[in-house]
């Protein structure tokens, strides 16, 4: 009897908790279910779309600030897609409802600016327009707030598979399981300053991880057995979190389950295809992305047919392939350096360059394409550079290498900096130290800036697979 007398207190103190901080979070009228901009809503019966929107990236201001994930749940809970959207991406916001209630007009933007001056609900208008997805959840998270979660908790277990993403980050965690403070959370969120992240993608799957492993760790057992530990995370998430006016504290722990439980092929993470990066409109000097609209429509229309999404699209974390036998480190033949030079194949008349400007000077960008174009390069968008960079860098997909190399050659102490992310598009990206652009000889060697061929010791072995 006593025993049961105990046990009755406990569940009604843990969920009076529940109802009292459920209450306590910060609501919006967010959802339009009914959308007309929502496509084959028979198809997506039974899914459960979540928007996951951070703000306040640390050492981030304006539409770089925000990171905002899509993360639609299948029906049967086997099968989960996450979508990142760069905050600079041109989109068009339809007609939406402010947070005061007052009609905001159609307008052509950056995708974080419909949050940032239109609220939530523009948000959600948003990308069920660009996706056809119908959003089911919002969830706004202050990222200044998160660390203080984890702290909240006593710390947080999480496991890293290297990736981009992790790679990108001001403080990487280390590789494989470990349990972190909100200090190191907090390192984890911030970018780095290469500048490589220029679609905000890897900060929106940095945010998602973290988000993941804190509500997976608050709902664990031994939080749950600690009225304590419970009461002090839930009123720390109470004041960072901002829902829907449907979506509970239920409806989250059901999302951390769902992205914590599945694994390998049933989670699929991919970014919205870029057609190109620093696109600046005549007569603004801001900066946009813009997307592949053929691409952007063929990703989403898998994941409401629930179709596998193109390869093309997927990103993650780097698979360790199976180790090739090797003869002992004793025996190995020696590994061969990388040649110090190499002839250029492809003349500046046959290659297209964005310039960007990433430094404080005013219209350094403009004079730089001037120029590029002296020296026979064709010159595409010119803008501004939205991340930090510490030199002057030459970003390309991986088609385009040798034209990277070309536009490397003519910007002496430029180095190559491969991107899978934007396509077969090259940037010249000019940071501190840039001097001038030289001519080019076609067939004659040229020094390989070394960041393109790193060489290993040749003592060194793979490192193992790390695996969650």
């Amino acid at each position: 009897m006593a025993l049961g007398a105990v046990v009755g207190v406990v569940l009604l103190y843990h969920l009076g908790l529940y109802f009292y901080v459920d209450q306590k979070i910060d609501r919006v009228e967010a959802l339009a279910v009914d959308g007309p901009e929502i496509l084959a809503p028979v198809l997506q019966a039974g899914d459960e779309t979540y928007l996951v929107v951070g703000s306040g990236v640390p050492g981030q201001t304006g539409t770089a600030s925000v990171a905002t994930l899509l993360a639609s749940v299948s029906a049967d809970g086997d099968r989960a897609v996450l979508v990142s959207f760069p905050p600079t991406a041109l989109v068009d916001t339809p007609a939406c409802r402010t947070p005061d209630g007052s009609l905001r007009q159609p307008a052509t933007e950056a995708f974080a600016t419909s949050l940032l001056e239109g609220g939530p609900s523009c948000l959600v208008r948003t990308v069920q327009q660009l996706s056809g997805l119908r959003v089911d959840h919002y969830l706004g998270l202050d990222l200044a707030d998160l660390p203080g979660m984890v702290d909240a908790l006593g710390g947080v277990p999480v496991c890293v598979i290297p990736s981009p993403a992790t790679a990108a980050a001001a403080t990487p965690l280390s590789a494989g399981s470990s349990e972190i403070s909100g200090e190191a959370a907090a390192g984890f969120l911030q970018p780095g300053d290469s500048g490589a992240d220029v679609t905000g993608t890897a900060v929106a799957e940095r945010a998602q991880r973290l988000l993941t492993a804190t509500l997976r760790a608050a709902m664990s057992t031994s939080t749950l057995a600690d009225p304590l530990t419970l009461n002090r995370f839930l009123n720390r998430a109470a004041e960072a979190l901002t829902v829907d006016e449907q979506t509970t504290l239920g409806d989250l722990r059901v999302l951390a389950g769902s992205l914590g439980d599945l694994s390998g092929d049933a989670v699929q993470r991919a970014a919205l295809p870029v057609a190109q990066v620093g696109y600046v409109p005549a007569g603004t000097d801001q900066a946009y992305v813009l997307l592949d609209g053929t691409g952007t429509r063929a990703l989403f229309d898998a994941v409401i047919e629930g179709t596998q999404v193109p390869e093309q699209f997927i990103i993650g974390p780097v698979e360790s392939a199976a180790p090739a036998e090797e003869p002992p480190a004793s025996d190995a033949p020696p590994v061969e350096a990388a040649p110090a030079t190499d002839a250029l194949t492809v003349p500046p008349a046959s290659v297209t360059v964005d310039v960007l400007n990433g430094t404080g000077t005013t219209g350094l960008g403009a004079t730089v394409g001037d120029l590029m174009r002296a020296q026979g390069f064709t010159v595409g968008a010119v803008g501004n550079e939205p991340g930090t960079v510490n030199q002057t860098v030459v970003r390309h997909g991986p088609g385009v290498t040798e034209q990277a190399r070309t536009v490397a050659a003519s910007v002496p102490g430029a180095v190559l900096e491969p991107n899978d992310s934007i396509g077969d598009t090259v940037q010249l990206v000019i940071g501190p130290g840039y001097e001038t652009v030289v001519p080019v000889t076609i067939g004659a060697p040229v020094e390989v800036p070394a960041a393109e061929v790193p060489a290993p010791p040749a003592a060194e072995t793979a490192p193992a697979p790390v695996s969650c």
